[in-house]
C-alpha cells in the first residue's frame, strides 16, 4: 500500500527519471516465488494457476474474494480452503479438518486410509457464515460452519452419506444437496433445515444421465445450471427453470482432452463469469484450471470465442492489478506453528512432534515400512518441475531408525539416514537401491527433484564437506487412484523405525525451488540470484503492515481502514521490513493496532530476530479486532539503514491486528547545513545516484517541517522539503561524484 502511495508522488518527475522509477516500483513488489508462478506480471496469466494437485475444486465469491475448497483424502489437516483476489493468485487460509474420525485406520491402527477421508467438498456462505459440505469415504456427510475460514470450524454430521454433495443456497437462504455417484446414473436433491446442521424432508430425483458426479448447483441469468462430470470424460452441464427441476436440457461444456471435469461457474464483481474444473495430469494429480465463460443461447460455454470447449494454457487476468501470491512452500521451522501448506500422511500422533525454536523435531515413529509409518509431513509437489531440500540433525538417532526425505504417492521412495550402521540409503517401494556407508557428520541434507514433464524423480545428498551427490535409481512417478493416495506425488519428511525408538531428527528447514537439477550430470542447478533489494525505504514514512519481506506465522485479512492489515499474529511470530532507513536517528515508534483480546507486544530489532532491540511497544486490547488505535513507545535512538523485525510477543492465542507502523526522528538539530555531496548521499552508499532520488521522493511528505530535515535535505533552500529537493537531487545525481 505504501508503494502506491509513492507511485503517485513519482509521476511528478519528469520524464528523464520514469523508466529508472518504474524499475524501482518493479523491484520493490518482487517477492522470492518457490512455489509455481501463475501470474506472468504482464496482465496474463498462465494455466493452472494452481501447479499442483489442487482435485475437485468449489469456489465462490464472497465480497472481492474468492475461496477454494478441495480435496485433501486421508491427509490431516484436511480439506483445504485457499483464497484469491483474482482466481489466478491463491493462498492457504486454512483446513475444515481438525482430525479424521470414523475409523481407527486413519490413526494407522488395524490398516491404513490412503485413497479414503475428505472426498469433493463443496462451500457456500450464507449470512456471514461459510459452509463446507464433503462425504469422507464410505460415511455420513459432515457440514462444516465457520465466520472465518481459518478457523475453527464447528461440524455437523448428517443423517446420510451424500456422494459428491453440492451445497446451493437459495436466494431466500434456504439450503440443498444436490448428490450423486456415476454408479447410479442420476442426481438426487434434498433440502437441509435452517441451521443446515441437518437434512429434512425427503430426496427427489432431478436428473437423470449416464456416469454424473461431482454436481455443482448455480443460479445465474434466472435459471438454474446443474454441473456434472463424467468421469475423466467430460463436464457437462443441465438447466431449468425452476430449483427442482425438471433439468431435461443437458450439453457438454468441455471434453476431458480439452480442458477437463469435475467443476462449475463463479461470478465476478463486473457481472461476468469464469469456468473452473480440474484437469487430469498424471503423477501430479489434478490441477486446479480456469478459463472465461461464453454465455451462448442462455448455455455456460467454457472458453473465449473462437475456442470454444479448450481451456487454454494463456489468457488475460480475470481481475487485473492484483498482487503476485502463491501458496506457501518452504518453511524455516522457527515459529511454534506448521505453516498451513503441511499435511500429515494420516492423523497424526502429537506427542511425536514439537519444536526447538529453531527446528521441527520429529520423533521417530513405529511402522514397517515408509507407506505404514504415522507422521510423515507432506507437502504437495510442484509443477511443472520442483525440487525439496531438507537439512537434519541426526545426533539423536537410535539403532534402526530411518530418517530423511521421500516422494509419498504410488510409486514411492525416500532418501534416508540410518542408524547402527549409520548410512545413508535410497530407497524404491520400500526396497534399498542403493547405499552410502562410512558417513560421519551428524548434519545432512537430502532432496528429493520430481520432474512432472519426464515423470521422473531424482534422489540427492550431501554434508557440509561435500556437494549435492546423486544416489539411487531414477523412479517414474505415477498416480495411482485405486491401490495409492489418490493423490499427486507430494514431500514428505519421514521419520520410522520397524521397532519402538525413543530416538529423534531435527529437521531445520525444507525448502523448494521450482527449478531442477541439471538433468544431464544429475546434480541440482545452483541457487538462482538473490532478488533485486530495493531502495531503502524511509522509517519516518508510513510502512504497511502487510508489505512484509518476510513473515512467520501470521496472515494478512481485509483491513476496515482500507486495503489489508496482519492478522492472526500469536506468540513467536515475527514480521521483517528489510532496508528501513532511520537517517541520523529515530527516538519513537508508533503503530496502528487493533485486539479483539487483551494485546502483547511488539518487541523491534534489528537485522536479525534476535538482533539488538531497540525497544518494546506494549499493545493493549480495544474490544474488537477492527477497532483500531495508535500504540507507541520510545526506541533507542538508532541510525543508518537496517533490516526491521517486529517480533510479536504475549500470551496464548491471537493477541492483535497491525495496520501499519512509522518511527518519528529525534527532535535534536544539526549544527550545520550539509553543502557537500556527501550530505545529500541520503542512503550512505557512497554515491549519489537513484536510489538517494527515490528515498527523498518516499520521505519528503512525513519529514517535511521538521528542522532536522529541512537543515539537511533542503537542497533549495526555500525552508521546506519538498518536490523542489527531489527534482533538485534527480538533476545533481549524474553529475556529483
Amino acid at each position: 500500500m505504501a508503494l502506491k502511495r509513492k507511485s503517485k508522488v513519482f509521476l511528478r518527475l519528469g520524464k528523464i527519471f520514469s523508466i529508472s522509477l518504474v524499475v524501482f516500483l518493479i523491484f520493490s513488489q518482487l517477492v522470492t516465488v518457490n512455489a509455481w508462478q501463475s501470474d506472468n506480471g504482464d496482465g496474463t496469466f498462465t494455466n493452472p494457476p494452481l501447479y499442483a494437485d489442487y482435485p475437485d475444486p468449489s469456489i465462490i465469491r464472497v465480497g472481492n474474494y474468492f475461496y477454494l475448497a478441495s480435496s485433501t483424502f486421508v491427509n490431516v489437516p484436511g480439506l483445504v480452503i485457499c483464497r484469491s483476489e483474482d482466481l489466478v493468485n491463491w493462498e492457504i487460509v486454512g483446513h475444515c479438518i481438525t482430525t479424521l474420525t470414523g475409523n481407527n485406520a486413519y490413526n494407522m491402527i488395524g490398516g491404513v486410509k490412503y485413497g479414503g477421508g475428505c472426498f469433493a467438498p463443496s462451500i457456500a456462505y450464507k449470512n456471514g457464515t461459510f459452509y463446507v459440505v464433503a462425504t469422507p469415504n464410505g460415511e455420513n456427510s459432515r457440514i462444516y460452519s465457520s465466520k472465518d475460514v481459518a478457523g475453527p470450524w464447528t461440524v455437523s454430521t448428517l443423517g446420510g452419506s451424500y456422494f459428491d454433495p453440492a451445497l446451493f443456497i437459495e436466494d431466500d437462504g434456504n439450503a440443498y444437496l444436490a448428490y450423486g455417484g456415476a454408479f447410479q446414473n442420476q442426481i438426487s436433491m434434498i433440502q437441509l433445515n435452517s441451521t443446515l446442521t441437518a437434512t429434512t424432508g425427503s430426496s427427489k430425483v432431478i436428473l437423470a444421465y449416464n456416469n454424473v458426479e461431482g454436481s455443482h448447483l448455480v443460479k445465474a441469468k434466472g435459471k438454474y445450471y446443474l454441473f456434472n462430470a463424467v468421469p475423466a470424460q467430460k463436464l457437462v452441464c443441465s438447466r431449468s427453470n425452476t430449483l427442482w427441476g425438471p433439468y431435461g436440457e443437458t450439453t457438454t461444456l468441455c471434453t476431458a482432452g480439452k480442458g477437463g471435469h469435475q467443476g462449475g461457474i463463479v461470478d465476478l464483481p463486473d457481472g461476468s463469469y469464469w469456468g473452473y474444473l480440474h484437469e487430469d495430469d498424471g503423477a501430479i494429480g489434478r490441477p486446479t484450471r480456469i478459463c472465461p465463460i461464453t454465455w451462448q443461447n442462455n448455455w455456460p460455454m467454457f472458453g473465449r470465442t473462437g475456442y470454444i470447449g479448450q481451456v487454454e494454457s494463456k489468457y488475460t487476468k480475470p481481475i487485473p492489478n492484483k498482487a503476485i501470491k502463491v501458496p506457501a512452500a518452504s518453511d524455516e521451522f522457527n515459529g511454534n506453528t506448521l505453516g498451513l501448506q503441511w499435511m500429515w500422511n494420516h492423523n497424526p500422533d502429537n506427542t511425536k512432534w514439537s519444536f526447538t525454536g529453531s527446528a521441527l523435531r520429529l520423533k521417530t515413529s513405529t511402522g514397517s515400512d515408509f507407506w505404514h509409518a504415522r507422521n510423515s509431513l507432506t507437502q504437495k509437489g510442484q509443477g511443472l518441475t520442483s525440487s525439496g531440500s531438507i537439512k537434519i540433525d541426526c545426533s539423536n538417532m537410535q539403532a534402526g531408525d530411518i530418517a530423511g526425505l521421500g516422494m509419498l504417492g504410488d510409486p514411492r521412495g525416500y532418501i534416508a539416514v540410518t542408524k547402527d550402521p549409520k548410512r545413508i540409503i535410497m530407497s524404491e517401494e520400500d526396497s534399498v537401491k542403493a547405499t552410502v556407508n562410512n558417513i560421519t557428520s551428524n548434519i545432512l541434507y537430502f532432496r528429493v527433484e520430481m520432474n512432472f514433464s519426464n515423470k521422473q524423480a531424482k534422489f540427492f545428498w550431501k554434508d557440509d564437506t561435500r556437494d549435492w551427490q546423486p544416489l539411487g535409481t531414477t523412479i517414474t512417478m505415477g498416480f495411482d487412484w485405486q491401490y495409492g493416495t489418490f493423490q499427486g506425488e507430494q514431500y514428505a519428511i519421514l521419520n520410522f523405525n520397524t521397532s519402538n525408538s525413543s530416538g529423534s531428527v531435527d529437521v531445520d528447514w525444507f525448502r523448494l525451488n521450482d527449478k531442477p537439477g541439471d538433468n544431464t550430470n544429475e546434480t541440482p542447478t545452483p541457487t538462482p540470484p538473490p532478488t533485486p533489494t530495493p531502495g531503502p525505504q524511509s522509517a519516518f514514512s508510513q510502512i504497511e503492515a502487510e508489505s512484509f519481506s518476510l513473515q512467520s506465522g501470521i496472515q494478512t485479512e481485509t483491513c476496515n481502514e482500507g486495503s489489508e492489515n496482519v492478522g492472526y499474529i500469536e506468540n513467536g511470530d515475527y514480521a521483517v521490513y528489510k532496508n528501513i532507513n532511520f537517517g541520523t536517528g529515530a527516538g519513537s515508534f508508533l503503530a496502528r493496532v487493533a485486539s479483539g483480546a487483551s494485546g502483547g507486544n511488539i518487541e523491534l530489532r534489528l537485522d536479525s530476530i534476535s538482533g539488538a532491540l531497540i525497544g518494546t511497544c506494549p499493545i493493549s486490547g480495544t474490544g474488537d479486532w477492527q477497532t483500531w488505535a495508535t500504540a507507541n513507545c520510545n526506541v533507542s535512538e538508532v541510525t543508518g539503514v537496517h533490516d526491521l523485525y517486529l517480533k510479536f510477543t504475549g500470551n496464548s492465542g491471537y493477541l492483535f491486528n497491525l495496520n501499519w507502523f512509522k518511527f518519528n526522528a529525534v527532535t535534536s538539530t544539526p549544527t550545520s547545513t550539509p553543502t557537500s555531496s556527501t550530505n545529500i548521499d541520503l542512503n550512505h552508499d557512497g554515491s549519489i545516484n537513484m536510489a538517494d532520488v527515490i528515498l527523498l521522493a518516499s520521505a519528503f511528505n512525513s519529514i517535511r517541517g521538521e528542522s532536522k530535515y529541512v537543515a539537511a535535505y533542503d537542497l533549495n533552500s526555500d525552508g521546506a522539503i519538498n518536490m523542489n529537493d527531489v527534482i533538485i537531487l534527480a538533476a545533481k545525481f549524474n553529475t556529483v561524484v
